[in-house]
C-alpha cells in the first residue's frame, strides 16, 4: 500500500501556469504486473476523481465548501465540510494525541539530483521535456531507522498545470492522529541541479536497495488529456445514492501505522494521508428480491512477515472478493461484531443468508524490501517532487487490493487463506477450506487467484 500511495503522490509535479475551466485527465498505473486507472475531471470550482477503475469517487465542491466521497458498490456517500477556521479540529485534542518519550536519533541525508537531458518530444499537443530525478538516502549508524536506498524517476513533463485551485482551511485533521515525541532523526536535504519540473505525462519510478540492486519499479502515464466541456452532473451526488456518516473502513495512515506496529516493523513509515481500506459497506438497505446476502466477519490475520501489513492484507481479502462477486446475485455486507454470538445476531438483523469467516497468514520465504520503500515514501511525501490537488485527491482515496497488499511479496513467500461459509439461520457449515499459494517471483500477486477460486466456490455453494 505504501507504493500505491506513493504512486498517487507522483500524479502531479507542481508548477505555476494557466488552469483550464474544464479538463479530463486519465492516468494509467502499472505495478507488479497489475494495471489500474484513475480519471480526474475539473470544471470551474469543482473536481472529481474516479479512483482504481471507479471503485471510489471523490468530488470537491469548492463553491459549496465541501468534499464528497462516493462508494458506487454501496450507492452511498459521505460529506466532509471544509473547516471554517473556528473548528476545534484546528487543535489536536488529547484523545487524538499519543505521547511518547522523545529521543534523539541520528542523521538522515537526502540528496536530490535533477537533470534535464535536453531531449524534447510532442505529447498531447505539448512539448515535453525529459527530466531525470534521483533521490538518494543514507542515514548514520545511530539513526532511528538506518537506511541506504535510492529511487530514480524518469519522466517526460510539460510546462502546464491541471491542478485544482480551491481556497480551503481544512487539512483533513479529522482523520489524523498526531504522535508527539518518539525517536527523531535530523534530516539534512541537499539538491543538485536546477532542472525545472512540470506536469508528468509519463514517468517510471525505479527503486534500489542498499547494494544498488533494483528491487521494483512502477510506471504512470497519462492516456487521455482533453479540455472539452464536461457535464455538470459529473460533479453532483447521484439521485439514488444515500448519505452515511462515514464508511467505517475509512481510516488514516497514522492509525494504520499505530494499529499494525506489532505486525510490521516498517509500518510507521507510511505517509500521513487518509486512505480507504475497504469497499464492503457496513450499512445496508432493504434486501432486494433474488439477492443472496452474505455477512462478512472481520478478516482475521495470523502470522505476517516483514514487508507485509496485516491490516492491508485483511482489507485486500475483503475488497478483492467483493470485486470478483460484482455482477452476481451475491451481496456482501460488512459485519462489525467481534464475538461469535454477536456476529450471528448482527447477521440475522441485517437479513444475511450466510456468514463468511476468513483468516489470512503470510509466511516469509525470501528477503524483504518493504522498509526501504516505506522510507522513500516518507521522504517523497514531504519534499522531492510534491503534489497538487489532483494527485492529492487520488492519494486520499487509495483502495487496498490484492495487488497492492502483496506488492512486497518476495520469491518463495507463502500466503494461506482459511475460509468458512455457514448458514445464518442455524450456523451450520456450508463449506470450509484452506487455500495456499507460494510466490515464484518478487512482487507476484498470489492472493488474487486464491480469492477468485473462493468467489467461485461461494457462488457454487449459495446456488445449490
Amino acid at each position: 500500500m505504501k507504493r500505491a500511495i506513493l504512486f498517487s503522490l507522483f500524479a502531479i509535479l507542481t508548477i505555476s501556469s494557466t488552469i483550464f475551466a474544464d479538463v479530463k485527465i486519465k492516468i494509467r498505473q502499472k505495478m507488479s504486473g497489475q494495471e489500474t486507472e484513475n480519471t480526474t475531471y475539473i470544471k470551474g470550482k469543482r473536481q472529481r476523481t474516479d479512483v482504481m477503475n471507479g471503485q471510489m469517487i471523490t468530488i470537491t465542491q469548492c463553491d459549496l465548501r465541501r468534499d464528497l466521497q462516493l462508494l458506487p458498490t454501496a450507492k452511498s456517500y459521505t460529506v466532509s465540510p471544509f473547516d471554517d477556521g473556528n473548528s476545534t479540529n484546528q487543535t489536536v485534542s488529547s484523545t487524538q494525541t499519543k505521547s511518547v518519550v522523545s529521543t534523539k536519533g541520528g542523521t538522515l541525508y537526502i540528496t536530490t539530483t535533477n537533470k534535464d537531458t535536453g531531449e524534447r518530444k510532442q505529447m498531447f499537443g505539448y512539448t515535453a521535456r525529459h527530466i531525470i530525478q534521483t533521490i538518494e538516502m543514507e542515514s548514520s549508524p545511530d539513526s532511528c531507522n538506518p537506511t541506504k536506498s535510492k529511487m530514480i524517476i524518469d519522466a517526460w513533463v510539460i510546462d502546464e498545470t491541471f491542478g485544482f485551485q480551491c481556497d480551503r482551511t481544512q487539512d483533513y485533521q479529522n482523520y489524523q492522529r498526531q504522535q508527539v515525541g518518539g525517536c527523531r532523526d535530523k534530516v539534512v536535504p541537499k539538491t543538485i541541479g536546477t532542472a525545472k519540473s512540470g506536469y508528468p505525462l509519463y514517468q517510471k519510478m525505479t527503486f534500489f536497495d542498499e547494494n544498488g540492486k533494483e528491487t521494483t519499479s512502477m510506471i504512470q502515464e497519462v492516456t487521455e488529456l482533453s479540455k472539452a466541456t464536461l457535464d455538470a452532473s459529473l460533479f453532483e451526488i447521484p439521485g439514488d445514492y444515500r448519505e452515511v456518516k462515514d464508511f467505517s473502513s475509512i481510516t488514516n495512515a497514522a492509525n494504520y501505522s499505530n494499529d499494525s506496529n506489532s505486525n510490521n516493523s516498517s509500518s510507521n513509515q507510511t505517509t500521513n494521508l487518509p486512505k480507504t481500506n475497504q469497499t464492503v459497506s457496513t450499512e445496508v438497505g432493504v434486501k432486494r428480491e433474488g439477492v443472496v446476502r452474505i455477512g462478512v466477519a472481520q478478516v482475521k490475520t495470523g502470522a505476517v512477515g516483514e514487508g507485509m501489513n496485516a491490516n492491508e492484507l485483511s482489507a485486500a481479502v475483503q475488497n478483492t472478493l467483493a470485486d470478483y462477486l460484482k455482477g452476481t446475485k451475491v451481496e456482501l455486507v460488512q459485519l462489525e461484531a467481534k464475538l461469535p454470538s454477536t456476529i450471528a445476531e448482527e447477521a440475522k438483523s441485517k437479513e444475511c443468508d450466510f456468514v463468511l469467516f476468513a483468516n489470512v497468514s503470510h509466511k516469509k520465504g525470501g528477503g524483504g524490501f518493504g522498509k526501504m520503500l516505506g522510507k522513500v515514501g516518507e521522504v517523497v511525501s514531504r519534499q522531492a517532487i510534491g503534489s497538487s490537488d489532483v494527485g492529492g485527491q487520488i492519494a486520499r482515496t487509495t483502495i487496498v487490493s490484492a495487488a497492492t497488499a502483496t506488492e512486497n511479496v518476495k520469491s518463495k513467500d507463502e500466503i494461506s487463506l482459511d475460509i468458512k461459509l455457514q448458514k445464518s439461520a442455524d450456523n451450520s457449515s456450508v463449506f470450509a477450506k484452506q487455500y495456499k499459494a507460494k510466490a515464484k517471483s518478487d512482487g507476484e500477486d498470489i492472493l488474487s487467484p486464491m480469492i477468485e477460486q473462493i468467489a467461485q466456490a461461494i457462488l457454487n455453494a449459495v446456488n445449490r
